[in-house]
């Protein structure tokens, strides 16, 4: 179904100046009319700024990759969806990456990508801030699909805040 090669293609980015951040791959499990069963893998990668000064934000962005593949042409702009983005390290609590989409057409066949997902989070603690990608929801074709990590996710992107 259209709604589980969607449901795993969710993902956030980060804006300048970039850290390095690896492409992370978390577990999820979904809920939800047409959710695939069982635990799916998201190539989930995170771009941060490398540093910040103590009390300023980081722009993040996030860019999401799925293992599943649609099942049948999925339009331009036909998916949404929302990220949580856990903060460790030095800081707590998170932020939401929203805006996420498929800004072309997804070929019947081919892996299900949603890019675009940008979030901000302040940070008022010196040291270095991780963030963690967390549950996510995806919109297609009318229908919603919560997916929450299943485990633990890993460290996607570190920020340096710097004392004042």
């Amino acid at each position: 179904m259209a709604m589980a090669a969607v449901l795993a293609g969710v993902g956030v980015g980060l804006a300048a100046p970039p850290a390095l951040a690896d492409t992370v791959a978390v577990q999820y499990t979904c809920t939800g009319p047409g959710a695939p069963s069982g635990v799916q893998s998201l190539s989930i990668a995170v771009t941060a700024p490398a540093s910040v000064e103590q009390g300023g934000t980081a722009d993040l962005t996030v860019d999401v990759i799925t293992t599943l593949t649609a099942p049948i042409d999925i339009p331009a702009g036909s998916v949404s969806g929302e990220l949580k983005l856990d903060l460790g390290g030095a800081a707590t609590g998170s932020a939401t990456a929203t805006g996420f989409t498929n800004s072309d057409t997804i070929p019947s066949g081919t892996p299900v990508t949603v890019t675009g997902g940008k979030a901000s989070a302040r940070l008022d603690n010196a040291g270095a801030t991780t963030f963690s990608p967390g549950d996510a929801t995806v919109h297609v074709f009318g229908v919603t699909v919560a997916c929450s990590v299943s485990g633990t996710a890993p460290v996607a992107a570190t920020t340096q805040v710097g004392g004042s």
